[in-house]
């Protein structure tokens, strides 16, 4: 995830028209804008890292994607540390950085164990002590690499999540593959501070 490999010339405040602008403070003024957050999806000549800078093409579009990706974090009744959980499965599958690195961030913050993430981080099945995160794992697992649900894992999820949560899960999972789709299309650049952003096994053995 370097400046190098950036498809597409970042957008800074200055270059954005009224509806690009809309979306652009929506961004900031949301809870991943705030505090020190600011400073990863912020560079310092105010241009956007992740899919926003890319969504800031579309921004019609782009601020439906940006209230639905808000939305997972706000306005759901899936656990916060299965829900990290299952983005993380789809980063590593797609050997999206940025992804793995930042929810690597809210999954830790969540409460999900180091060794949880390494082992995901290498394709393997976690020995998880918490049932939500667990069946959130599996549907992910099911859905990136094999594109369906059998029914002995929708069933275990529905028992354990509900089926609100497990709706949201699979959702979800289908949200953060478009993104994974438009980081690895476009390659974003790099938060300007000085973070140690490293991603998982570039596409290793799947589960």
């Amino acid at each position: 995830m370097s400046d190098e490999t950036t498809r597409l010339t970042p957008l800074t405040p200055d270059q954005l028209d009224d509806r690009a602008r809309a979306l652009y403070d929506a961004v900031l003024e949301s809870p991943r804008g705030q505090g020190g957050a600011r400073a990863i999806i912020r560079r310092e000549d105010g241009s956007l890292t992740g899919p926003f800078d890319a969504w800031l093409r579309t921004p019609e579009l782009g601020i439906f994607l940006e209230r639905a990706g808000m939305a997972f974090r706000t306005d759901t009744v899936l656990p916060p540390a299965a829900r990290e959980v299952a983005v993380l499965v789809v980063a590593k599958a797609w050997g999206a950085d940025f992804e793995w690195w930042v929810h690597g961030v809210l999954a830790r913050a969540a409460g999900v164990a180091e060794a949880a993430i390494d082992a995901i981080g290498h394709g393997k099945r976690p020995d998880f002590d918490d049932a939500d995160c667990a069946v959130a794992h599996d549907v992910a697992v099911a859905l990136v690499h094999r594109r369906e649900v059998d029914s002995a894992t929708l069933e275990r999820a529905r028992e354990v999540l509900g089926e609100r949560a497990l709706v949201e899960v699979v959702t979800l999972v289908g949200f953060y593959q478009l993104v994974s789709g438009v980081l690895e299309s476009f390659k974003p650049p790099a938060p300007s501070g000085d973070f140690p952003v490293v991603g998982p096994p570039t596409r290793g053995p799947n589960p």
